[in-house]
């Protein structure tokens, strides 16, 4: 393989990386260029995803108990979230603490700058006043840049099921991270899908719209578009598929035939054979008693479970100790 210094990207290395695995793979952060940003935004606004909805929910009816339980109103403070999107439920809790002129500075964490750029824009306008520090970061990288925002009790949020993006070890280690860089008293929101009819999970992944489709096949366009790759997207085919006991939805991208494909920025090919598909997302669903359990190993308590009125899905706050 023959590369220059300027072809050598994150998403190069981790694309070449992922694809000569024995199970091919490619990190679901991958999703959201320019195209997958808005795709997920038609996504979030399908009747079948609804997550959502529920967590939207849960902000429009429960936003002052939430910021009660915050403590919002008592002591300056951070509000620091983890793959932050456009702020859709997040603007609930801004305006709130807006207008009750809670002394607070926000930090959105994102992997995409191009969202990042969008929330900044709508949130200037929104609140012309808010303190605001954009971090173009991925979660680790955040994690320790934020490890120095010590002058302020810090609230981080980790909404939309994200954390849900981990295998429960992987959950644990990252959420274990968090802890270890916070102090005594900080409090961790997340955002988490709870277990449910299993139908009712498959549908918000694999949507009769094509909608989901067309997002985790946006891996192989954006390929073709950064790497030279000559991808035939209709030799593909987006696959989802629930593993009831362990709670995790998983998506992939198959191949309808035996293949290969060349990535040519990178003088790299790549076999396929019919049916060898590639991981793209997992996103697992808890119970409470996971999450419990979850809360324990990483050293916090549990403070209050908000849940929506279906009980599909929660935002429980935990406290550092």
């Amino acid at each position: 393989m023959q590369t220059t210094d300027t072809q050598i990207t994150p998403f190069a290395i981790d694309v070449l990386e992922g694809l000569n695995l024995p199970q091919k793979a490619i990190s679901s952060k991958y999703f959201y260029d320019a195209k997958g940003d808005q795709l997920f935004q038609q996504i979030m606004q399908m009747p079948e995803y609804y997550l959502t909805n529920c967590e939207h929910e849960v902000f429009i009816d429960q936003q002052e108990l939430i910021c009660e339980t915050f403590g919002a109103f008592d002591v300056p403070f951070n509000l620091i979230e983890f793959g932050a999107g456009d702020g859709l439920k997040t603007k609930i809790l801004l305006r709130y603490l807006m207008e009750k002129n809670a002394d607070f500075v926000y930090y959105p964490v994102d992997i995409s700058m191009n969202i990042l750029n969008e929330l900044q824009i709508s949130l200037r306008g929104m609140f012309p006043n808010i303190k605001m520090h954009s971090l173009n970061m991925d979660y680790f990288e955040a994690i320790q840049h934020l490890s120095a925002l010590k002058e302020r009790r810090n609230i981080t949020l980790f909404l939309g099921s994200n954390i849900g993006n981990f295998h429960f070890n992987q959950a644990q280690d990252f959420i274990s991270k968090l802890n270890h860089f916070s102090n005594p008293g900080d409090l961790l929101m997340i955002g988490i899908d709870l277990k449910k009819d299993p139908e009712i999970i498959k549908n918000a992944y694999n949507d009769p719209h094509g909608i989901t489709a067309a997002f985790n096949l946006n891996l192989l366009h954006r390929m073709n578009r950064e790497l030279d790759a000559d991808f035939n997207i209709k030799q593909f085919k987006h696959v989802a598929v629930y593993d009831e006991p362990t709670g995790e939805m998983l998506s992939y991208i198959k191949s309808l035939t035996d293949q290969t494909v060349v990535l040519k920025e990178l003088d790299q090919s790549v076999s396929f054979s019919e049916g060898e598909t590639i991981h793209t997302e997992i996103s697992k669903k808890y119970s409470l008693s996971e999450l419990e359990l979850l809360a324990e190993r990483c050293n916090y308590r549990v403070v209050h479970h908000f849940l929506d009125n279906k009980q599909y899905f929660t935002d429980t706050v935990w406290e550092c100790e």
